[in-house]
């Protein structure tokens, strides 16, 4: 798609609304191991994501090992 011109326009605030459900849409369906090696192929060091990411899968690990023992 083109980019329209204009900082302001409303066409271009459309058309970035538009391209963030995109990428939402896009992340949503990725797991959180998948986006945590998408962010090794980015530049910069994304410390913040990284970090929220482990914290989630070393959650999920720990959820996963409880239902495993109660059982």
């Amino acid at each position: 798609m083109d980019k329209i011109k204009g900082d302001r326009s409303r066409g271009r605030i459309n058309q970035r609304r538009t391209e963030a459900k995109e990428r939402e849409a896009d992340r949503s369906v990725r797991s959180n191991e998948e986006q945590l090696k998408l962010l090794e192929t980015r530049p910069g060091n994304s410390e913040k994501e990284k970090h929220r990411l482990v914290a989630l899968i070393e959650k999920a690990y720990k959820n996963s090992k409880k239902k495993k023992r109660k059982k």
